[in-house]
């Protein structure tokens, strides 16, 4: 694998209407300095129906283009962007890919407030599949940030780890494997990762973790089970994983310091799970058999009283589920048993309350999807919560196959429509 990375610097944030030459390798993006403020609100960054990326506000009146130069929409042949991901301190990291010929390139940025866009990696083979930011700076250095993400060929997935500070950027290859997914520690100092899947269809699957500072992969004596994305507890040195014993999948919550475990949940099938954002409950499903493409049951965990309740209906289709910001209700997705569609709609579960209320049917964009599928990894990383608990956002795909992004107002009295965003194939919400 041919892998080149460069970074650029002191590239101008224009505001006027230029735009840059269609299918330029390797060129930063026209930038917009002029992101929406931070609010209580929050800004939804989204990829438009043109394929570039703009950020828009809660109430929907301050729009920014952040980037110009699209020449297709996302997934076409030409340029357009696919991926955002929004840091902590409000910096926004999106990737674009290039198809001509044969020819895959794809481009990661990162940009600031009032800063230049930095162009912090590139590769001539392959195009960025995820992104991650540490929750934290860098140890010790506050102007220092970190940002994982994956890239993908036809024989591996590979993690890379870029440092970003001041005019200092290092991009490097830490791990490889296929699937390849991973956890940030809550000090930004470690990562834990989960490669090659099940231990019992794959020998070398394995959960470890990686020190940043020595650079030093741990790998842990647990055989993986059917579990996709490990999750580091958002506050403390621990985090849960899923482990194979002698064919029982277990859901394991982990001592990081002694890797003494306790166990949460015994299945059979694949489990998936989210901690809240204090760190004090779980959220957890398992798949009720291997081929099932839904999860049973929503159950939270509390880790306090070491007890579990079921919150949603035992005949409702699960595909995936987020907590709101501040840990009081759960937002899930329902799959609806519709002819000839895959339907689904955004269900909140309200813990204090114990109601659930079901917003309007929609079907997913195949960014959407995508992020269904392995929502408990993009649920570490992204938002489709807004960052006041109020909205939840979505994309669908119309059946003249136009792609749009909205929002649900969950304080909305009941019966409301969703609101209109842009054409674009996927959003999320700042932190």
């Amino acid at each position: 694998m041919r892998v080149r990375f460069t970074a650029k610097f002191g590239i101008l944030l224009l505001l006027s209407t230029l735009l840059l030459a269609a299918c330029q390798p390797i060129t930063a993006p026209r930038v917009n300095s002029s992101l929406p403020a931070r609010n209580n609100g929050g800004r939804l960054a989204y990829i438009g129906g043109d394929g570039n990326v703009y950020v828009i506000s809660a109430d929907l009146t301050q729009k920014v283009a952040i980037t110009h130069d699209a020449t297709t929409t996302s997934e076409g042949s030409g340029r357009s962007y696919h991926r955002v991901a929004w840091a902590p301190d409000g910096g926004l990291a999106f990737a674009a890919v290039e198809r001509a010929m044969g020819v895959t390139q794809g481009e990661l940025y990162v940009a600031q407030l009032g800063e230049a866009a930095q162009l912090v990696g590139s590769s001539v083979d392959n195009f960025v599949i995820y992104l991650y930011w540490s929750p934290v700076p860098c140890p010790e250095q506050p102007a220092c940030q970190r940002l994982a993400y994956l890239i993908g060929n036809n024989t591996d997935i590979t993690l890379r780890l870029v440092e970003l500070a001041g005019d200092r950027v290092t991009n490097q290859e830490i791990g490889a494997g296929r699937p390849f997914y991973f956890s940030w520690a809550a000090n930004g100092e470690q990562l834990l990762w989960h490669r090659g899947g099940s231990g019992r269809g794959d020998p070398t699957a394995q959960i470890s973790r990686f020190d940043i500072a020595g650079q030093i992969v741990h790998a842990t004596t647990a055989r993986p089970g059917y579990f996709v994305a490990p999750a580091w507890s958002p506050v403390a040195d621990q985090w849960l994983d899923v482990i194979d014993d002698q064919g029982t999948v277990i859901l394991r919550q982990v001592d990081a310091q002694t890797e003494a475990a306790t166990e949460i949940l015994q299945s059979a099938n694949e489990i998936s799970f989210v901690w809240s954002p204090d760190g004090s409950q779980i959220a957890y499903a398992a798949r009720g058999r291997g081929d099932d493409p839904f999860y049973g049951p929503i159950h939270i965990y509390d880790l306090a009283t070491r007890e579990s309740r079921r919150i949603t209906d035992v005949d409702l289709h699960v595909q995936a589920f987020f907590w709101s910001p501040d840990g009081t209700r759960i937002g899930y997705l329902n799959w609806l048993a519709l002819p000839n569609e895959a339907w689904v709609q955004w269900r909140v579960y309200d813990l204090a309350a114990n109601q659930d209320r079901g917003f309007n049917a929609f079907l997913p964009s195949f960014p959407m999807r995508m992020m269904i599928g392995s929502f408990n990894q993009y649920a570490q990383s992204d938002r489709f919560w807004s960052p006041d608990g109020r909205y939840l956002t979505y994309a669908d795909r119309d059946r003249a196959l136009v792609e749009r992004v909205w929002l649900v107002d969950t304080q909305a009295p009941r019966g409301a429509d969703p609101i209109l965003v842009d054409e674009g194939v996927i959003g999320v919400w700042s932190w």
